[in-house]
């Protein structure tokens, strides 16, 4: 049984008080319709929270449990007003009013970020924070009428088909997310109103590294309990028909910046990426030497990873191997404004543009994953490119000798996922 799917069941079993929802329509279109509760809104420490629902007018798919599909969402979202960042805690898929997914995190480990421009998130962010009084304690806030929801059987747990009304007042689930809409138990961040000193420091080797990431701390306990982990080896596969990556790659690079971990560079708005038929925008590229991922047991001496996230916060990488061979001509700009030191982000003089960094050849696997540093979250779609794009020896170096360390996480067991090409 779904551990995840029975501890949210629990949870409605043992709560007995509902209310009485209003729902408020906050946008609609010609694929999904946006509504709040306007009932559920609550302040809890820093944070603003509410539940809403998207009704879709065409079945959408749930891309982690193959063959399910949904067309009504309800899900628990947290605003930092402050920074302008939201965060999924908890998300319940129906397809015809029947249950057919659900997945939850606490807040507190929940992955907040940038909503996309006028993504349902960021219209719902907008009106949550600039309503401020609409905004109620959890002390003003009164059942109007009281309910139980039945226990479910087993035989309707096990196949996720129990119709729980998920109310507000009620905890969200400490579990790792693996299902469409995502549930961040982390994207990299354990909370928005957290400062960067205060997270726990893990590194790629000694006492911090992989092996213990876990054991650092709490938020990083999905990085050893987590059954969906990456990277992986892709050995066997499933041949099937995958659309073609799809996307806007013409917005040059404004940032490059060393971090310790990695060197990422920031993008402009703009690019994006169209994947089964949602859009996600590309928030940066980092680089990975030698490779995380390996293909047939075949490790590369460079990967780079361009993080995509959608209004809803889900995440998709953009993986590209770098075999050792002619030089790249735009590793060769952005190298030449690397930072060798950790520090701020240098803005960037030369122009840079995501399609040089990714091979002409789109063919690609797919599989579902997670991040690779901590807090490893999962529910992280994952494009991998076959085809391999070349980097020089003295790019390679150059990279190297910038992190001072290699900084790829071990390969993680598949525990039962398919790849798919």
């Amino acid at each position: 049984m779904n551990k995840s799917i029975l501890f949210l069941l629990f949870l409605f079993t043992i709560s007995g008080n509902s209310y009485a929802t209003t729902w408020l329509k906050l946008s609609e279109n010609g694929t999904s319709k946006l509504m709040l509760d306007k009932q559920s809104v609550l302040q809890q420490d820093l944070l603003k929270k509410a539940w809403v629902k998207i009704e879709y007018k065409t079945p959408q798919e749930n891309l982690e449990s193959l063959g399910k599909q949904y067309n009504l969402s309800k899900l628990l979202w947290f605003f930092d007003c402050n920074s302008q960042k939201s965060a999924t805690s908890q998300v319940f898929q129906y397809l015809d009013n029947e249950l057919v997914y659900s997945a939850g995190v606490d807040s507190k480990n929940a992955e907040f970020i940038e909503p996309v421009p006028e993504s349902d998130m960021d219209i719902a962010m907008r009106h949550i924070c600039l309503s401020g009084n609409a905004v109620a304690t959890a002390t003003e806030v009164k059942p109007t009428k009281t309910s139980t929801p039945p226990a479910a059987s087993k035989e309707a747990t096990s196949k996720a088909e129990a119709k729980p009304e998920p109310s507000p007042e009620k905890p969200a689930a400490p579990v790792a997310k693996t299902g469409t809409p995502a549930v961040k138990t982390t994207p990299v961040k354990s909370g928005a109103a957290k400062d960067n000193a205060q997270k726990p420091h893990w590194a790629y080797e000694g006492k911090e590294g992989p092996e213990n990431w876990a054991k650092l701390s709490p938020e990083f306990a999905t990085c050893e309990i987590g059954r969906n982990q990456s990277p992986i080896n892709i050995e066997d596969t499933m041949h099937t028909t995958l659309k073609p990556v799809r996307g806007i790659q013409k917005f040059p690079a404004k940032e490059i910046f060393n971090n310790g971990h990695t060197v990422q560079v920031n993008f402009k708005e703009g690019n994006m990426l169209v994947l089964d038929s949602a859009p996600y925008q590309m928030k940066e590229v980092h680089f990975h030497a030698p490779s995380e991922n390996k293909i047939h047991n075949k490790s590369f001496p460079l990967e780079a990873h361009f993080v995509h996230a959608d209004s809803k916060g889900n995440l998709t990488v953009i993986a590209v191997m770098f075999k050792e061979g002619k030089a790249n001509p735009a590793l060769a700009k952005l190298w030449l404004e690397m930072p060798k030191k950790e520090g701020e982000p240098v803005a960037l003089k030369t122009r840079v543009i995501p399609s040089e960094l990714i091979p002409e050849n789109r063919a690609y696997y797919r599989f579902s994953g997670s991040l690779t540093t901590p807090p490893c979250s999962e529910g992280v779609r994952w494009i991998l490119m076959k085809t391999p794009m070349t980097a020089s020896k003295e790019q390679i170096e150059t990279f190297e000798q910038a992190i001072h360390h290699t900084n790829n996480r071990p390969v993680q067991a598949l525990n039962g996922r398919l790849v798919v090409e």
